[in-house]
Order: structure tokens, then C-alpha cells, then sequence
């Protein structure tokens, strides 16, 4: 008999368990694919149904990691409801469109959804946080997009330019806008990178060939033309984005104002971009021609000579001459007597012939020569044998018969050569010690 109720209680209890979990409310997270590409949008909804109703709105998790964009299009939330076990539960499903910025598969972690419902046997309002488990996203990339940097896949790209300023010569202070105006369709515009940044102010090459398109800012277009620098003044990009229909769209808004620094020429480069059309399955490529300036010179500003320079450099002017007045006046007359004994004794050295006869050799003066080395000589210092054989050549070159007119020259230089040659022996030769020596009998023989 104890067996018997001991089993009918454990069959309420199992019974009452299973009455209770059927009461829990019930989460669904579904998908619409697989796979998606680079900034496309995966589809994910998160239904939530209880047995009763729900007296506030849930809070549902973000979904936001690094790596995706999260947007809720129109009517994201819509209330829902369905039979379960032949009773209708109420709920809530919203459905999230993730972008995913790059290739590979991106792990959204478990996160948690809190909801507030109504006890169907107390009526009272029920308080419960539920875990939304993990889930992953892969997203690939079209074969043919797979070499793009940066990464742009859309349905549709437009890009206008404008410019403000830099169709006359310029002046130094002023400016020069450009502007880009960029609309996307199909992807958001946060995957348009920035355009203007690479556009800053460069020096350009010396020269090139004619027609060739320059794709650095430039600051000179001759090797002769000064450089023109300009200051790049950002302002802040603006970027919207629409949702119509399922299908996101936005735009970009760059501006960068120039202001010139210094004259000369500048060349603005050229913008090219390159995406992936999805609908083509393509790569496009948009061109945003560049601008070639002019700043004209600004005029040079005379620095004004302030009244302390002035006195300055008279003083210096006043104080040179007198030291220049007293040298000559006091120290000139002491001294003048022993520069002309050095002037004397500079003269009577060899080293002073042996100058006089490099100049006679440099003016090809043969009889010159002989009597420089002849006084070198008397003074102490004979030619070398190099020496002497190569003014014995001159006069073969210059008096034999038949000689030629080049050979002459020829051998004059041999002579300048030696005569170079021996001058270093004689920088440090002193002449009083050889005065009294006499020169060698016929020393050109």
C-alpha cells in the first residue's frame, strides 16, 4: 500500500514539473543563410513567447562586437503570437540586420535578453533574465573583389568633387576647399574609407614626360619654379545612412580647406578609387582629377634697422679705424725694416728661383728657365738628373729638324711636372746655408 501512494506521488510531482517548465517562457533565434558577404546584411530574429503576456516591453541584447555593424531596420520589433499545446502565448520577434566588415567567421558571444511577464495562477508580474546563446557568423568575399583595398562591395558608388578657389593666382594666406560628396547604395557608408587624407601636400619630381598625370600633390612643375606649400585644414567627415525598403544606402561629406604658405606651383593629385559592383560583379574604378595651382611671390620685407645696430657697427666702424691709424702710425715703422730684411732674404733663397722658374715654364720660356735655374743653382740647389733630361728632350723636340709642333708641348709639361716634384724638397731648404757654396760647373751638360 505505501508502494501505491509513494508512486501516485511521484506522478503529481512529475506531472506538476512538466506543467511548470511548459509555463517558461520560450526563445527562438533563427537565421535567413548560412554564409554573407562583406557588407551585406544577415538576417537574424529573436522571437520571445509567454504563456501570458508581457506588461513591459523586453530589453533584447545588442549583438554589437568589433568587427559587425548592428542596425534594426523599420519595424524591427512586431508582436507575435502562436499555439502551443492548444493555448495561444503572446510575445515579441525582432529582427536584427548585422553587417560583417570582414572576411572570416566573427563569434557573437552569449549574451542576455530580460523580459517581465504575468503569472497566469497569481497574476502577478514575473521578472526573468534569459541567456541568448552563442552564435556565429561567416562572412566571405566575391572572388573577384578578393584583391581590393579597401574593401568595397555595393550595389551602386557615386563620388562628386568640387572645388572652391585655385582657378586664379593665388596669394600666400589664402585657400583652396575641395569636396567630396559620396553616395553608397546596398552596404554602409562606413566601409568608404577616408579620401582626402592621402591628398595632403607633397614635393613633386623635378621634370616629366609630357602628358604624364602626377599622382602626388606637387609643389613644383620646373626645376627652375619654387615650391608652394599649403597647410591641409580637415573638417570633421559627415556620414549618414538610410534604410529603404531592407536595402541600406548612405553618404560620405569630406572637406579639406588648403591655405597657402609660400609661393610657387602646386599640383593637387589625383583620387582613384576602385570597388566591387555586386550587381555587375565587377570592379569599377572612379577617377577624381587633381588641380594645379599658382601662389603668386609675396614681396620681401625689408627688416628695419633698429637704432642699437646702427651705433653698433659705428662703434665697430670707429674702433677698426683707430686700431688701423695706430698699426700704421706706431707699429708699421718697427716693423718695416725686418719685413724688407725677410722680402731680402726671401729673395736670395733657391726656393725663390726655383718659383721663377716654374713661372718661366708655365709661360714656355726656355732662356727664362735656364737663368731661374741658374740662379737656383748659384744658391745651392741643382737641378736633378730628371730635370735636366727632360730640358735636354725639350731642345731635341724643339730645334732637331723635322720636329713636331705637339711635342714641344709635351715636353713642357714633363718639365712642370719635375719642377713641382722638386719644390717639396725645397719648402723646408734654408737658403743662408748654402749662400757661400758655389754652383756646379756647367750644370746642363
Amino acid at each position: 500500500m505505501m508502494r501505491l501512494w509513494s508512486a501516485i506521488i511521484g506522478l503529481c510531482i512529475c506531472c506538476l514539473a512538466s506543467v511548470a517548465n511548459a509555463q517558461d517562457p520560450k526563445i527562438d533565434i533563427t537565421s535567413e543563410q548560412d554564409e554573407v558577404t562583406v557588407g551585406q546584411p544577415y538576417m537574424l530574429r529573436v522571437k520571445v513567447l509567454v504563456p501570458s503576456f508581457m506588461p513591459k516591453p523586453p530589453v533584447f541584447p545588442t549583438f554589437e562586437v568589433p568587427g559587425l555593424i548592428v542596425r534594426l531596420p523599420e519595424r524591427s520589433t512586431s508582436p507575435v503570437s502562436e499555439r502551443i499545446e492548444g493555448e495561444t502565448w503572446a510575445g515579441v520577434q525582432r529582427t536584427y540586420r548585422i553587417y560583417p566588415m570582414k572576411t572570416g567567421v566573427t563569434e557573437i558571444p552569449e549574451q542576455q535578453l530580460s523580459i517581465v511577464y504575468k503569472d497566469t495562477q497569481t497574476n502577478e508580474d514575473v521578472p526573468l533574465s534569459v541567456a541568448v546563446p552563442a552564435t556565429t557568423i561567416t562572412a566571405t568575399v566575391p572572388e573577384g573583389a578578393s584583391a581590393l583595398d579597401p574593401l568595397i562591395l555595393a550595389n551602386g558608388l557615386n563620388i562628386e568633387q568640387t572645388w572652391q578657389g585655385g582657378e586664379e593666382e593665388l596669394s600666400v594666406g589664402d585657400a583652396v576647399v575641395r569636396s567630396l560628396e559620396i553616395s553608397i547604395s546596398g552596404t554602409s557608408a562606413l566601409f568608404i574609407p577616408p579620401l582626402l587624407e592621402s591628398a595632403s601636400s607633397e614635393e613633386p619630381p623635378a621634370s616629366s614626360a609630357e602628358g604624364e598625370e602626377t599622382e602626388t600633390e606637387t609643389e613644383t612643375e620646373t626645376e627652375t619654379e619654387s615650391a608652394a606649400t599649403f597647410a591641409p585644414y580637415p573638417e570633421d567627415a559627415v556620414v549618414t545612412e538610410n534604410m529603404e525598403r531592407g536595402v541600406m544606402s548612405g553618404a560620405r561629406t569630406e572637406t579639406v580647406s588648403y591655405i597657402a604658405q609660400s609661393g610657387g606651383t602646386a599640383v593637387f593629385p589625383d583620387i582613384t578609387l576602385q570597388w566591387y559592383n555586386l550587381e555587375s560583379e565587377e570592379i569599377e574604378e572612379i577617377t577624381l582629377p587633381g588641380l594645379t595651382v599658382t601662389v603668386a611671390q609675396p614681396p620681401q620685407e625689408r627688416t628695419p634697422i633698429d637704432r642699437q645696430t646702427v651705433i653698433l657697427w659705428v662703434l665697430i666702424f670707429v674702433l677698426t679705424v683707430v686700431v688701423v691709424w695706430v698699426a700704421y702710425r706706431f707699429v708699421y715703422p718697427f716693423a718695416r725694416p725686418r719685413l724688407q730684411r725677410l722680402q731680402e732674404r726671401y729673395d736670395a733663397s733657391a726656393f725663390a728661383a726655383h718659383r721663377l722658374a716654374e713661372k718661366k715654364a708655365a709661360a714656355q720660356d726656355l732662356n727664362g728657365l735656364f737663368v731661374a735655374l741658374k740662379q737656383r743653382s748659384a744658391r745651392g740647389i741643382a737641378p736633378g738628373e730628371d730635370l735636366e733630361a727632360a730640358i735636354t728632350a725639350l731642345g731635341r723636340a724643339k730645334y732637331r729638324d723635322g720636329a713636331e709642333q705637339g711635342a714641344s708641348s709635351q715636353q713642357w709639361q714633363i718639365i712642370r711636372s719635375k719642377l713641382r716634384k722638386e719644390r717639396r724638397t725645397l719648402i723646408f731648404w734654408h737658403h743662408t746655408s748654402t749662400a757661400t757654396k758655389l754652383p756646379p760647373l756647367n750644370p746642363f751638360i
